[in-house]
């Protein structure tokens, strides 16, 4: 159904409307028996671990206190990096699609999920049906339909997430806790995190070098990706400083070109930290003119364009799989030219030294800046 209303109705006054404050309903508290019944689980574990989602961004200090409390590994999806530090001994990262990782989740015996679908956009990219949880299952989220879904847990806890893990802490701290197996804990997270540091090929590594050297200028930035190689790569290999530092459109969806639009709006809603547009020449495509829409409402976002001349992900893919490549091979423009014709500076780059000058430039300026890297050179002089 479509109903047109006229200009002449839309801007004429109109009475009789009582403007109330929004019912917003009550976030839920945690069950005092479930609470008691997985505080006893986790008291018991002896390789207990923790699956972190976007749903305890508001938790980091109580999900830090109590996985130093059972000494549990924690896996963060992309929308939960930051929630523990990068480097805290505990932190796996977020690689529950790859084997190393894999086999440590089974190993747990009680597992503590945590504002997490457990969906397959986090646990399973690879799309092999390989996560499993073998081990007994807490799961905490304020949504009750959700606690179900995917996989059903033997505890269920339908509350905020800091409210449940904060209760949980204090049960906690309350009782004595089991000695920890030698190989747990943070000893059995380094292993792992080698070994899935060992698995990565150099194009990985070099891609790690380049988000690596952005942090190293911009230790507060934000990073809105787009479904490019450097922010799937990302997924795996980047631990974010801080939690709302790193968010992408190449979970889910995998949109093309949501990365700019995402750049300008966080930006605006954190105009004090430097954000960084990190999108590939097939994305940018989709959303240049946006570019136009920074510069008019001055919204100096810094977009590094990562350039493999087309849609390099999909072609890689295809390859892999011995399919002809086709379709992916597209016309790429001189982006520096265009995005100085939108009023932006623009420059080329091709190795961290000249990337770290021109981001302290660019976050200087009070206008957009595009910095074009091209894949084939950084991954000439960036070795891993």
């Amino acid at each position: 159904m479509h109903i047109e209303i006229p200009l002449d109705v839309i801007v004429a006054s109109a009475g009789g409307l009582t403007l109330t404050p929004a019912a917003l309903p009550a976030r839920p508290s945690a069950s005092a028996i479930a609470l008691a019944d997985a505080a006893d689980r986790l008291a018991n574990a002896r390789h207990p671990l923790i699956l972190a989602g976007g749903g305890a961004l508001e938790a980091a200090v109580e999900l830090r206190e109590l996985a130093e409390r059972l000494q549990a590994p924690v896996a963060l999806t992309i929308n939960a990096k930051g929630l523990l530090p990068c480097g805290h001994p505990l932190l796996i990262g977020s690689t529950q699609s790859l084997p190393e990782t894999r086999a440590l989740v089974r190993e747990a015996d009680v597992i503590l999920a945590v504002g997490t679908e457990l969906g397959e956009t986090d646990y399973d990219v690879v799309f092999d049906s390989g996560f499993a949880i073998e081990g007994q299952l807490i799961r905490i989220d304020i949504d009750a339909q959700q606690l179900m879904r995917n996989f059903r847990p033997d505890v269920a806890i339908v509350a905020d997430a800091r409210q449940a893990l904060g209760s949980l802490s204090v049960r906690l701290h309350e009782r004595p806790m089991p000695s920890r197996q030698g190989d747990w804990g943070a000893a059995r997270v380094a292993t792992v995190r080698d070994a899935v540091m060992a698995s990565y090929d150099a194009a990985t590594r070099s891609q790690k070098r380049f988000i690596d050297t952005i942090i190293s200028v911009l230790p507060d930035v934000i990073i809105a990706g787009d479904s490019t190689s450097p922010v799937y790569a990302g997924n795996f290999v980047h631990d974010a400083p801080a939690p709302r530092s790193w968010f992408n459109s190449s979970t889910g969806y995998g949109t093309l070109g949501y990365g700019l639009p995402a750049a300008i709006g966080a930006k605006l809603a954190a105009p004090q930290r430097p954000v960084v547009c990190l999108i590939g020449d097939g994305g940018l495509q989709f959303t240049l003119p946006e570019l136009a829409s920074a510069v008019e409402a001055r919204v100096p976002v810094i977009v590094l364009l990562w350039n493999n001349f087309g849609y390099g992900e999909i072609r890689k893919y295809m390859v892999g799989r011995d399919i002809t490549p086709v379709g992916v091979d597209i016309y790429t423009p001189d982006f520096t030219a265009l995005a100085r014709g939108f009023g932006c500076t623009a420059s080329r780059v091709d190795t961290p030294d000249a990337l770290i000058a021109e981001l302290q430039h660019a976050v200087l300026r009070n206008v957009p800046t595009v910095i074009e890297i091209r894949e084939a050179n950084w991954f000439e002089q960036v070795s891993a």
